[in-house]
Order: structure tokens, then C-alpha cells, then sequence
């Protein structure tokens, strides 16, 4: 009985959540989304963008990194999958807004140099991130919460519906 009122509070928490960031606009506006692809620097698998750097491939790449700063991130590159996705580990750590969407924009640069079929908004990536990270400090499913995946099935739960 008690994991029903955990669940129920956990359930209004993320819409609460997702109602703040679809109202919230967008930090990287059109703007500065020029100065934002002229100062991220994109290789193969190393992304420089304003607060850290992005090292992006498969598993045997990403264990060879032995070594990373505070707004580093590890991304598993498994866009040629049936269901294609962008795995972020340790997305839990990463809490501010400003740096997720930094984060979220420099893979959707990448997939526009190295295209694939995966497919994702970046509204539904930072809300899908974000609800992962309020789980995660809820204790919830650990597990499945530590770090989070930008799959191509999901792009509907994470999408403001009109």
C-alpha cells in the first residue's frame, strides 16, 4: 500500500516537472545556437562543447576513457540498433538544465554530421532526462535511473502532446 502512495507521488512530481519545463523556454535559443555549433568542437567520438566533453562510440571505446572532469559524459553510441539510442551513463550526476540541454544539442549536431536513422526531439530528450534525474534522487528503480536512454521508442512518452 505505501509503494502505491510512493508511485502516485513519484507520477505527480514528473508532470509537475514536465509542466515547469515545457513552460521554461529554451536556454539555447535561435540566437545563440549559431555561436553554440561555431564553439562545439565534433570529432568521431569526442564532443567539445562549452561545459565539458562529450566521448561517444561503442562499450570498448568508452572503457578505454579513464579519466573525467566534473561536466564529462560517457555516451553509448548505439544508433545502429533496432530501436537506435544514444545512452548517456551517470546521467544522474548532471543536474543542471543549461548543461543537459548543451549536452542534448551537441548530439543532435552530431547525428546531423554522422546521420543515422535515430530520431529524437530535443524537448523530449532534456524532459526524459530530467524526470530520469527526479526519479533517481527519489530512489526510484535505480537501475533503470542512473543513466538514461534517447531511443527512438520513446520519443512519444517524452513529447508534450497538443
Amino acid at each position: 500500500m505505501r509503494s502505491k502512495s510512493v508511485i502516485k507521488r513519484l507520477t505527480l512530481y514528473s508532470s509537475l516537472i514536465t509542466l515547469l519545463i515545457t513552460l521554461n523556454s529554451s536556454s539555447i535559443n535561435k540566437k545563440n545556437k549559431d555561436y553554440f555549433r561555431n564553439t562545439t568542437k565534433i570529432s568521431k567520438n569526442v564532443i567539445e562543447y562549452n561545459s565539458g566533453t562529450i566521448y561517444i562510440g561503442d562499450r570498448n571505446y568508452l572503457r578505454k576513457i579513464n579519466h573525467l572532469d566534473v561536466n564529462d559524459v560517457l555516451v553509448l553510441d548505439a544508433r545502429g540498433e533496432e530501436d537506435p539510442d544514444f545512452k548517456i551513463y551517470d546521467s544522474y550526476k548532471i543536474n543542471d538544465r543549461d548543461i543537459i540541454e548543451e549536452i542534448v544539442e551537441s548530439l543532435l549536431l552530431y547525428e546531423e554530421i554522422y546521420p543515422t536513422p535515430w530520431n529524437r526531439s530535443k524537448n523530449s530528450m532534456i524532459r526524459e532526462w530530467i524526470i530520469h534525474n527526479t526519479m533517481y534522487s527519489f530512489g526510484y528503480k535505480l537501475d533503470s535511473t542512473t543513466h538514461v536512454d534517447f531511443n527512438n521508442g520513446d520519443e512519444k512518452t517524452y513529447r508534450i502532446r497538443k
